[in-house]
């Protein structure tokens, strides 16, 4: 079965860590797709029929002038995977005006075009950046959507082992038949299931390891590529972004909402949240 990968692709160097991501984590192309969208600026916003029609022949100059920046954007990524040994036959391109703003606009096609994942690229940004301005990967990764998110960093080694977390809350178990279902053609990765446990919770470590074994082998994956690690801590997002580092990991995959988070948690302070700002060196699979 085909999996097709919507990849964003922008001006900033920062959109290519997702094109780089996808040729040094995947070692079988043959039934990976990939669909690249540049989000654009739209030279019509703000304007009225009577502004358009009124500089009509200007108007159309500065499309066809964003219009060929964007394509040069993209035909330089459709480079790169094709240098890489990705098969140019599945590359597919897509420029779009900005509509509703970018972020917006990515989720959007991701739902409109049933992809079986959403790439973007993440600069770490400072507390003092995140205050002022919010990126376009962090303001998707907020936005509730069926569709898994990759959050793919500037990662200097390439590993092709899973940390997938689980806590056997359904958001964690949609994660892990999403793991499965990417890798069941990649028999090099191994999957490793981590259950951090809170200091002062009950032990669900069982439930949720089977739960997310279960997913993985309806997916095809063997149980020779899949372990299982248990931790414990008082901080369980500190303790999983010391083992992606400890491990080497390439991917953290993981449920968007965890046991028991309340809405206001969800935004603010997640574990996923707190894996978004401070996990820097695997790439972070999150599963709504």
């Amino acid at each position: 079965m085909n999996k097709h990968v919507l990849l964003t692709i922008s001006d900033d160097s920062s959109a290519m860590q997702a094109v780089r991501f996808l040729v040094k984590f995947f070692h079988n192309f043959t039934h990976l797709h990939v669909t690249m969208l540049y989000v654009t600026s739209n030279p019509k916003a703000g304007l009225n029929n009577a502004e358009i029609l009124d500089d009509f022949g200007n108007l159309q100059r500065r499309e066809q002038h964003v219009k060929a920046h964007a394509e040069a954007a993209l035909s330089k990524a459709v480079d790169f995977l094709c240098v890489s040994g990705f098969p140019e036959h599945n590359i597919h391109k897509k420029i779009a005006f900005k509509q509703l703003g970018t972020a917006h606009d990515i989720v959007q096609e991701g739902i409109s075009g049933l992809y079986d994942a959403i790439a973007l690229g993440r600069r770490g940004l400072s507390r003092l950046e995140e205050l002022l301005a919010e990126s376009v990967s962090k303001q998707v990764f907020v936005t509730p959507i069926e569709t898994p998110l990759w959050i793919c960093r500037n990662q200097t080694r390439f590993s092709p082992h899973v940390l997938l977390c689980t806590d056997g809350s359904p958001a964690s178990l949609r994660c892990a038949d999403h793991v499965g279902f990417m890798l069941k053609d990649e028999p090099e990765h191994k999957i490793t299931i981590a259950h951090v446990q809170a200091q002062s919770g009950a032990d669900i470590s069982v439930e949720a390891f089977a739960g997310a074994r279960r997913m993985l082998e309806e997916n095809g994956i063997g149980a020779d590529r899949i372990s299982e690690h248990r931790a414990s801590g008082k901080n369980i997002s500190d303790a999983i972004v010391c083992l992606a580092r400890e491990g080497n990991y390439g991917v953290v995959a993981t449920g968007r909402t965890g046991r028991g988070e309340s809405k206001l948690k969800r935004v603010l302070g997640s574990v996923s949240m707190h894996l978004l700002r401070h996990l820097d060196s695997a790439s972070l699979w999150i599963s709504h």
